[in-house]
């Protein structure tokens, strides 16, 4: 009986507490904020920042929703987070995007591993797609998740063509197709161990084959 009135008990007092913590936040809502601060989860470049500033208004609002949902219209935002304190600071947590590789012949943009296209500056050394049709984000997203499952092989171009994804690694031209990437690159991993070609195509289109072309 006394472990189940302590059960109750520390039942209720739970209850409380969320009750205690939703009326703490709605009270908090009609603060005012004074000034506000931005964190980075990583350093970035001078002119994210000024795009950012410049979408805070001067006339801070008491609600966070308007300037969370100005932020996550950049392009090269992945995420927004603001929290208001009693004391009226408003603190903006930001979460940018990080480029994995770069869009051949479009300067200054990036593509992340969600394959999300986004303006960042200085990615020249990055990995290279290059898409002979449209821009296609479900066939961006397969050319990066190539390139992450191949990054241990140093592959640094990938093509989108008509047929699928096709790439280079030494002298090898790999044509993957479409799909199963792991499959494929499990069994390319293989054909490397034996030394089976050095130089040449590998054609991975077809189901249960690889043709070899010397």
């Amino acid at each position: 009986m006394g472990k189940r009135k302590k059960s109750r008990f520390k039942v209720r007092y739970l209850f409380l507490l969320f009750i205690l913590f939703l009326l703490y936040e709605g009270w908090k809502a009609f603060f005012p904020v004074d000034s506000y601060i931005i964190k980075w989860s990583y350093p970035v470049e001078e002119y994210k920042e000024y795009e950012v500033k410049r979408l805070i208004p001067e006339a801070l609002p008491k609600s966070l929703r308007p300037v969370t949902s100005s932020i996550l219209r950049l392009d090269w935002v992945k995420d927004v987070r603001c929290h208001k304190s009693l004391k009226g600071v408003m603190t903006i947590f930001i979460r940018p995007r990080v480029p994995v590789s770069r869009i051949y012949d479009m300067k200054g943009f990036g593509v992340d591993k969600e394959g999300m296209l986004f303006r960042v500056a200085d990615i020249d050394t990055l990995p290279v797609i290059k898409v002979k049709d449209d821009l296609k984000t479900e066939r961006i997203k397969e050319a990066v998740q190539l390139l992450l499952l191949t990054k241990d092989m140093n592959v640094k171009e990938v093509e989108v063509t008509s047929y699928g994804l096709e790439s280079r690694i030494g002298d090898i031209n790999v044509i993957w197709g479409e799909g199963r990437y792991p499959e494929k690159y499990r069994l390319l991993k293989r054909i490397y161990k034996k030394a089976i070609i050095s130089s040449g195509k590998l054609d991975f289109r077809f189901d249960n084959q690889v043709v070899l072309r010397r």
